[in-house]
């Protein structure tokens, strides 16, 4: 799993005229912070999200959140159910291997 990125910013300068050189350089440490990790960092809940929507994708926790088989990701189908990931991901490759055959 990724960690989240990691940025510490300079101290704010005193003098205003050093403020416009200041804030490009913050944002350029924030872009190369970003970048350095690509990979989206999902954050675990221990409370459902108080929006849900189809495609959500969230990180249960198992117990204060547990939406429906324990700790682990989850999205949010179209029927409006919660569906642990890796359970979606076995079941839909079992089915394609048993159209192979008939």
């Amino acid at each position: 799993m990724s960690q989240a990125p990691k940025y510490t910013p300079n101290p704010v300068p005193d003098n205003p005229e050093d403020l416009p050189q200041y804030l490009l350089q913050e944002f350029q440490k924030i872009q190369a912070a970003l970048e350095e990790n690509p990979t989206t960092f999902i954050e675990v809940k221990n409370v459902a999200p108080s929006r849900i929507k189809q495609g959500d994708i969230v990180y249960g926790d198992g117990t204060n959140f547990n939406p429906g088989s324990g700790e682990g990701i989850y999205f949010r189908n179209a029927a409006g159910s919660w569906v642990k990931l890796w359970v979606y991901i076995y079941q839909e490759y079992h089915r394609k291997e048993l159209m192979k055959f008939g």
